[in-house]
């Protein structure tokens, strides 16, 4: 190469370095915040950006907000250290509506490449209760000005259009919300994320210590490391760090361990439908660690609790174990600040301690792809024979009187019905355990059941 060629191409490389800003160069990490502040976080969503600005982006760090406010229309933010500034105007946005996300994603891909990517849904978070009304479904990002949220089926296709664009996993999805750290959750976003960083129980208002956790970011940091450093940084700034003292929960998991966790979970479920365990199940439910929404409760705390319960059932405590290995291998790293919370392991799980499943549970992929609302259905049908196989024992028709109306006004519950007859039959009159004085008015409901169940 000659002498004028070697000063035409220094040239060239010198222009094209100071032309592209330093936001599209290549960097180890990009965190992309999804802020939806359009609802009664608003103050909350100003305070954490102004926390992020503490630390700012660096030579290693991208840090990119897109906010929208209570009263105020969108807008794309780069922060920079001790500097917010506003990239782009983007008007009204409906942040709830998953499609929002994903365009946020393509320009945080376009604009801010990274090696690795955590993505941040920052919002009010609902377990498996909509905020509004007493039914179940799974849901993040209200946004109060639509009245619309991100729904747990619409974050699967979310996060695998994100990795598409970004041409792997997502590193971190981490949702700043409350109540969002469960396997329903999990199994929604298990195909397009690396790492789930989240809470099972309700997060102070405060939210994540964002100062606090984007000083960790080092140079080379692994997307484990990372996400063992939000948990670390979230849990230290509740107990009496920089959030002061609250009540708290965060964890990590590793989603390529989440298969196996769910192997061990639908055996767990196999093992307590093969016999009549409804009655340990609910003994064990009534210590284990709930949250604000009592059917969500931490699954590996039941589990620890359910095999000292059962330590002589050599097929209970099996599973109990494999559960057990399974589930502290893809829960990383998990953190409590408080009393109330401190029997969390690190994810959740709906277990009514009813064992009655509502309806929109049963669409969920979880549901449909696992065992575990049939144990949920299977308990209930053993609970409720045993209850009234127990009261009719006692002398008692009123429950038994309670399922024949039941069963009148409500026949789309045959198969319960069914099996409670098939019960009733064996302990009634196979091992003969009904009282004498009973017999006529049993022999009467048993077959108006029966009849019911018929129809």
């Amino acid at each position: 190469m000659n002498r004028v060629t070697s000063i035409v191409v220094v040239t060239t490389l010198f222009m094209f370095a100071v032309l592209v800003p330093a936001s599209a160069q290549l960097k180890d990490w990009t965190v992309a915040v999804f802020l939806n502040a359009d609802n009664n976080l608003d103050p909350f969503g100003v305070e954490d950006q102004k926390e992020m600005a503490r630390v700012g982006s660096n030579a290693n760090l991208n840090i990119v907000t897109l906010i929208d406010r209570e009263r105020g229309p969108a807008q794309i933010n780069y922060i920079e250290k001790n500097n917010i500034v506003k990239i782009k105007d983007m008007g009204e946005l409906d942040m709830g509506n998953y499609n929002e996300l994903v365009k946020f994603a393509r320009f945080v891909k376009e604009n801010y490449p990274a090696k690795h990517y955590c993505f941040t849904i920052w919002n009010h978070g609902s377990g498996w209760k909509n905020k509004n009304v007493n039914s179940i479904f799974r849901g993040i990002s209200y946004d109060d000005s639509s009245n619309n949220h991100i729904t747990n089926a619409q974050l699967t296709i979310a996060t695998a259009e994100i990795a598409k664009i970004l041409g792997q996993k997502i590193d971190i999805l981490n949702m700043d919300a409350c109540l969002m750290q469960m396997v329903e959750v999990g199994h929604a976003v298990k195909n397009s994320v690396r790492f789930m960083v989240a809470s099972e129980e309700l997060e102070p208002g405060k939210g994540a210590p964002y100062d606090d956790i984007l000083v960790g970011v080092k140079k080379g940091m692994t997307p484990e490391a990372f996400a063992n450093n939000w948990v670390n940084a979230f849990a230290k700034s509740y107990n009496g760090g920089s959030q002061g003292h609250d009540e708290s929960t965060q964890s990590a998991v590793d989603m390529s361990k989440f298969g196996a966790m769910v192997d061990a979970i639908n055996g767990l479920a196999k093992a307590l439908m093969s016999g009549k365990y409804s009655a340990d199940v609910k003994a064990v439910l009534a210590d284990t660690q709930k949250f604000d929404f009592p059917e969500n409760i931490s699954l590996l705390h039941f589990a620890e609790l359910l095999k000292a319960r059962m330590s002589t059932n050599e097929s209970i405590k099996t599973a109990c174990d494999k559960l057990l290995t399974a589930g502290k291998a893809a829960v990383t790293n998990y953190k409590n600040t408080g009393y109330s919370t401190k029997n969390a392991k690190g994810i959740a799980i709906y277990l009514p301690a009813t064992f009655r499943v509502e309806a929109k549970y049963l669409t969920l992929c979880f549901a449909k792809e696992s065992l575990w609302d049939d144990m949920i259905q299977t308990l209930l049908k053993r609970d409720m024979a045993a209850t009234i196989v127990s009261d009719i024992q006692a002398g008692s028709l009123d429950e038994m009187r309670n399922l024949v109306s039941a069963a009148a006004s409500n026949p789309e519950s045959a198969d319960l019905y069914r099996f409670i007859i098939r019960e009733l039959n064996y302990e009634m009159y196979t091992e003969n355990t009904l009282p004498a004085s009973l017999a006529d008015e049993f022999k009467v409901l048993f077959n108006q059941l029966s009849g019911a169940v018929a129809r």
